[in-house]
């Protein structure tokens, strides 16, 4: 449908996420009292034995309020899906004599209590039922937000098993020669066996030589069939005497790294049902039953797991049967990469679906058409200049790579490109992004503030009308520079008390983050729940149209994971090898190896199609392009920007770790006086959201809270051990408390914000 008048068209479907608990659960742990008290002792303006006492029933009362939460049933379960070690901490609370001190301990588990608590309160994570999302529909003849909210607070939840977890018993599978003989065996997907050269192509290596057999054996181990069909036509065509031969000839391939043997599943929600059916072609039957019993056996566990969803003691019973069941099936722990916060830990997770109905209707898009409009059109610019960059990047290394050799390979190019696009040194990106956020600072005024001290500019008020032809000149492109960078996915927040008040028109649009060139609605944490999978499907191709390149990504690629596996690729999509990656699929790989680029920056595929050397890197150029939107960046302050009814930048603060001075303080008293006399030095408001530099997400904290506070300083001392010039990024909570629509049937309101999905009206140069 149309986004207004201004060209750009918004997809009928958008997504609301949501949080599990209410907003006002973050009023819970506040002390505005203790924070008043300690202002006046720093100011001078009052005694010290006042302040203390205030600190000491804030102290006290928060320590009550942890006590209570670690008691809380729903707590208990967010918890236990994500931590039992944490659970542990839980209950170590509740077995503590409140009457106590309270030693280091202690203290400790208070802190454990809130930073889960604020995470669970405040921020739209779509994990479980602490961060339900649900499918909306945009309707041009509704009223701005219309709702329908269910009895519950989800819909439907399911649990699946992580993508690690189901790996690790393929591999132990393939740890069995009986087993082995019936998984198919399959080129890397990265390789290129050139059969008339009798070699096979690697990437920025020499080729590798192979001998007859080697040949015939990796012509035939294309992942369509089990080892043993294999080795039984090896063996028919006079390649190898035995079966026996064909297997040891099939090992030292894998042991060569030129075959993927063990099972390997695809990253996404279908990784499950390929493992059912790897199992169910092992041609023994009495094998084949085995294995299936310990795999149903898993899934049991796992369901048992599903039916305690509601009950935390309950659930955490089942998680401790899932995972002795693990280990006693697969002989592994049940837990991986211990310690690390974001990293898909343990055995299984849990999606759902908030029950709520919501259609976002035409005033709503009305109101924000125009503002969108301009940060579309800068959006815009953004791919096309990341275009040119990294196009006259391309061109340098291939004309590098062309003086030294005849052919220039795509898979050269892309391990050479890493270095432009990830390196640790100046990228392209990176002239490209302070570009971006210079001429907004010239648009927003703020070009003349001075880079290295604090603003005193208060917050900026523009109308779309008054921006848009200095805007239009600003970002001047008049096509996205690549395909996909038609797509964008704009979070929002709305800020109002309730949907009546944005009927009324009495809101505010608050901009979270612009997905630039980003087509987030292609992610399996949200398409599980669509209604209908291939309409998404039909539209993203009639977007970006047919015959996109998908790469393949390994295990451990940061941004990618089973969660939030592409899922709405297209039949003519062609999956992209480019490293040993799990789960190719035969019918549409495509090594990088065998793509062939010309002067021309054309890449040649051996099925003949030549696309531009662009469209290979497409999605790492997304990256980019989602982290270069940054309106205002690099200056100590920046104010709160708002474009008619829309808020583009938030207040945000900008500092070091080693300029907070919370790194190296001791003691709560100690920590919760230098967050004052931080907060005072910076002008910040008590309820902030801090970014450090060494984290990945923010964390919301309400200054006034002495639990808050001294977990801060835990953070920000945490991070001084790895840099101490880490970058911190404050910025002020909008909407507050207050400011949320979404309720649930008992009324109680909770964050929230929906994700639209953009199209621009030009299609790629």
């Amino acid at each position: 449908m149309p986004l207004g008048t201004t060209g750009w068209s918004v997809w009928r479907d958008a997504v609301l996420r949501s949080t599990g608990f209410p907003i006002d659960g973050l009023d819970r742990l506040a002390a505005p009292e203790a924070a008043a008290a300690a202002d006046a002792f720093l100011a001078g303006e009052a005694a010290e034995p006042l302040f203390d006492a205030e600190f000491e029933r804030a102290l006290a009362a928060g320590s009550a309020v942890c006590r209570d939460l670690a008691a809380d049933p729903l707590l208990r379960e967010a918890v236990t899906w994500q931590s039992t070690a944490a659970l542990s901490a839980l209950d170590g609370l509740l077995r503590a004599d409140p009457d106590e001190p309270r030693r280091n301990k202690r203290r400790e588990r208070e802190r454990l209590v809130t930073r889960y608590w604020q995470r669970y309160c405040a921020k739209n994570e779509t994990i479980g039922f602490f961060g339900p999302a649900a499918w909306a529909t945009v309707d041009p003849r509704a009223a701005s937000i219309t709702t329908r909210v269910g009895d519950r607070l989800v819909r439907d939840r399911a649990v699946h098993f992580e993508h690690w977890a189901l790996t690790a018993f393929a591999h132990r599978l393939a740890e069995d020669p009986q087993v082995r003989r019936w998984l198919p065996p399959a080129r890397q997907p990265h390789l290129t066996l050139d059969e008339a050269g009798r070699r096979v192509l690697r990437p920025v290596q020499p080729p590798i030589p192979v001998s007859p057999a080697d040949l015939a054996a990796l012509v035939r181990c294309d992942g369509r069939g089990p080892a043993a069909t294999v080795i039984a036509d090896l063996v028919a065509a006079g390649v190898v005497r035995t079966g026996d031969d064909g297997h040891l000839l099939l090992e030292r391939l894998a042991e060569r790294g030129l075959l993927s043997w063990r099972g390997d599943l695809p990253q996404g929600p279908e990784a499950e049902s390929v493992l059912r059916e790897l199992v169910a072609g092992i041609g023994d039957p009495v094998l084949r039953a085995r294995v299936t019993g310990e795999l149903d056996r898993l899934t049991a566990a796992r369901d048992e797991v599903a039916a305690a969803a509601g009950d935390a003691d309950r659930l955490g019973t089942a998680l401790a049967g899932l995972a002795a069941e693990f280990t006693a099936v697969t002989g592994r722990p049940a837990q991986r990469k211990a310690g690390q916060t974001y990293a898909g830990r343990g055995l299984c997770f849990e999606e759902a679906v908030r029950d709520v109905d919501v259609v976002v209707g035409g005033r709503l898009l009305a109101d924000l058409a125009e503002p969108m409009a301009l940060l579309l059109g800068a959006a815009r610019w953004l791919t096309a200049e990341l275009a040119d960059a990294y196009g006259t990047a391309l061109r340098e290394l291939y004309e590098d790579l062309a003086a030294e050799t005849d052919e220039v390979r795509l898979a050269d190019l892309w391990y050479l490109a890493q270095g432009p696009l990830f390196g640790t040194g100046e990228r392209p990106v990176d002239a490209v992004a302070r570009e971006f956020g210079a001429r907004w600072a010239k648009l927003f005024g703020l070009d003349g503030e001075p880079a290295g001290g604090p603003s005193t500019t208060g917050p900026l008020h523009f109308t779309s009308a008054e921006l848009a032809s200095a805007a239009a000149a600003a970002f001047p492109a008049d096509r996205p520079g690549w395909s996909a960078g038609r797509l964008h996915s704009p979070d929002l927040q709305i800020c109002a008390p309730d949907v009546d008040a944005v009927n009324r028109g009495d809101y505010l649009a608050v901009l979270g983050e612009l997905h630039t060139a980003w087509p987030t609605f292609d992610c399996a944490v949200f398409t599980r729940w669509h209604p209908d999978r291939d309409a998404l499907r039909r539209a993203m191709a009639a977007d970006l149209g047919e015959h996109r390149i998908r790469p393949l990504y390994s295990t451990d690629w940061p941004r990618y994971s089973g969660r939030v596996a592409h899922t709405l690729d297209g039949p003519t999509d062609r999956q992209l090898g480019v490293v040993p990656a799990p789960g190719a699929d035969p019918d549409r790989l495509l090594p990088a190896t065998s793509v062939v680029v010309t002067p021309d920056l054309v890449a040649h595929a051996p099925d003949g199609r030549g696309r531009p050397l662009l469209e290979m890197f497409s999605a790492l150029l997304a990256i980019h392009a989602v982290d270069g939107f940054k309106l205002v960046h690099g200056r100590p302050h920046t104010p709160r920007i708002t474009v008619d009814k829309l808020v583009v930048a938030r207040e945000t603060w900008r500092t070091t770790v080693a300029e907070t001075g919370l790194a190296d303080v001791a003691g709560e008293r100690a920590k919760y006086l230098a967050v004052r006399r931080w907060r005072r030095a910076l002008g910040l408001p008590d309820r902030i959201f801090v970014k450090l530099g060494t984290e990945i997400k923010p964390v919301f904290v309400d200054l006034t809270s002495p639990l808050h506070a001294a977990s801060l300083c835990g953070m920000v001392s945490g991070s001084a051990r790895v840099d101490r010039a880490a970058a911190v990024t404050i910025s002020e909570v909008l909407p507050d408390v207050g400011g949320h629509w979404l309720v649930d049937a008992q009324g109680r309101r909770y964050s929230s914000e929906l994700r639209l999905q953009i199209v621009d009206p030009e299609a790629a140069r």
